[in-house]
């Protein structure tokens, strides 16, 4: 059977993927390469939803993260859903918002077989998107748009992600998404060998790819922050050009900290979190793991200091979440200038 070998070759492929992170060049400790096995779980959770259960021709909206699963560079403060579709077919978008900061969706452009997308052929935000008065909203996704709340999609158009961020997400609501396809479909047949086979093929390419993507490069100096910089529509990947980025490798000894200095400036949405090395966000139900433009405190000159850290601090901590290496990873989203680089001081307590 077809199937037969398509799994064959998806597990050869498992097998040999610990690679990306074992490599001694990668320099990651017992806890990355921990990590690294169980990303493989997470992964082929996400290769079932979004590939073998998932059809472009009847989308359904897959959650890209939840309390068991992170991936892929997610936010604590926000929602994710994915969807697969088709260039040449139209979809309605039907929901109702509630009390987030943001609201998106995104079209991605490339090949249908699982790969990582080439290019962001489409971005809508709730700034472009007309509601009524209760948040309710309908938006059509078509080759050929007219009037308010339609928009284009590419004929390459494969992949749909949608992104939702708020301030206070365990008392926020999110809102209520979805998807059809406008021409109606018939009836859902069993899969057959052939097709099996493909969507085998598939997940395995989406799990290749993301391999290849994470770990994070090594790199990156230590307790230094890069620069800022935009996430581009033509740069590939699942990101989002209402995004600028800028991260930071920690790495901390139990008596010690990182200050963090930076000034902000206005934006939808800003925040800054840790991740383990595998860009999945660390404990967030046991640790204050991220800090958004709501609930940090400025200091008296509007600048803002942070303590990342094991130990509790008297303000504006965020734990490491029983890591001494790891990521801390900062967003803005439609912010109005490009941020500064943020300062990093290696200090004991």
């Amino acid at each position: 059977m077809e199937s037969k070998q398509a799994l064959n070759e998806f597990l050869d492929l498992i097998r040999d993927s610990d690679a990306t992170f074992l490599d001694p060049d990668m320099a990651l400790d017992e806890q990355g390469k921990v990590d690294g096995y169980q990303h493989y779980f997470h992964l082929l959770q996400l290769a079932v939803d979004f590939y073998l259960f998932n059809d472009p021709l009847r989308p359904q909206w897959m959650p890209l993260a939840n309390g068991n699963r992170r991936i892929y560079g997610d936010n604590v403060d926000a929602v994710y859903y994915f969807t697969q579709v088709r260039g040449d077919q139209e979809y309605i978008i039907r929901g109702q918002r509630f009390d987030s900061c943001y609201l998106s969706f995104t079209l991605y452009g490339g090949d249908p077989h699982g790969e990582l997308a080439d290019r962001v052929s489409l971005s809508v935000n709730h700034r472009d998107i007309q509601f009524d008065e209760e948040g309710r909203f309908e938006i059509k996704l078509t080759p050929n748009p007219r009037g308010a709340n339609q928009f284009r999609i590419d004929p390459d158009s494969v992949t749909l992600f949608s992104r939702e961020y708020f301030f206070d997400r365990p008392s926020s609501t999110e809102s209520i998404l979805q998807i059809e396809n406008v021409a109606p479909q018939p009836r859902a047949t069993p899969l057959n060998d052939r097709q099996l086979a493909r969507r085998i093929r598939t997940m395995a390419n989406f799990f290749q790819g993301t391999t290849w993507l994470a770990p994070l490069p090594v790199e990156f100096p230590v307790n230094e922050f890069l620069p800022p910089f935009e996430f581009d529509a033509e740069q590939g990947g699942w990101g989002t050009v209402d995004n600028i980025y800028c991260m930071c490798r920690f790495r901390l000894q139990e008596d010690q900290y990182l200050k963090i200095r930076f000034r902000s400036p206005e934006a939808c949405y800003w925040g800054l979190q840790t991740w383990n090395f595998l860009m999945q966000s660390t404990n967030s139900v046991d640790y204050p793991v991220c800090l958004n433009k709501r609930n940090i405190v400025p200091e008296a000159d509007g600048s803002y200091e942070v303590c990342l850290s094991s130990r509790p601090a008297a303000k504006n901590w965020i734990s490491t979440a029983g890591y001494s290496e790891g990521i801390v990873f900062c967003r803005w989203l439609l912010s109005e200038a490009m941020p500064e680089t943020p300062e990093a001081e290696l200090c004991a307590w």
